[in-house]
């Protein structure tokens, strides 16, 4: 059976919390930003999210979601994606990425904006980006915490 993408559901909650913990990226504090996050995202009211998953063999092996920016016309950001490390370098945040822009395409959205970690580790994240045709826009000094920039990314959909 191979890759499918879907909407993200209610009942992904608990594969997305393990994909989210199994990644070693994310301190306990931010496991539990995304998944609140993820709460908003799949319920019922949620119509300025998109949010979808990577299903493989009946199981979650990743999911993106993200949101209109209040008070902008047609931007979009990337709150978060996470591929379980065992699916990670198979293509799987590319076609969840790819799934996102289409649906902001399709609704209007003209840009997405994404923002990550400077450190060093996450280093394969930004070239999953840049790889993807987001570009660098602005980083942050110390952002998140001292020694941890946060770096801006950008991409026209237009």
């Amino acid at each position: 059976m191979g890759l499918i993408l879907r909407e993200l559901a209610r009942a992904d909650r608990e594969a997305a919390g393990s994909a989210l913990e199994a990644s070693g990226a994310f301190t306990q504090e931010e496991v539990a930003i995304a998944l609140g996050v993820f709460d908003d995202a799949t319920a019922d009211s949620a119509s300025d999210y998109a949010a979808f998953a990577a299903e493989e063999d009946g199981g979650l092996i990743g999911y993106v979601c993200g949101g209109s920016t209040p008070l902008t016309e047609s931007t979009w950001h990337v709150y978060w994606i996470c591929v379980h490390p065992r699916a990670q370098g198979r293509g799987v945040g590319r076609a969840l990425t790819e799934r996102f822009e289409a649906s902001v395409r399709s609704r209007g959205g003209r840009r997405i904006v994404v923002e990550t970690s400077g450190r060093p580790d996450y280093e394969r994240a930004r070239r999953f980006y840049e790889a993807a045709g987001y570009r660098q826009v602005g980083r942050i000094p110390d952002f998140y915490r001292p020694g941890d920039d946060g770096v801006v990314y950008f991409k026209d959909l237009a």
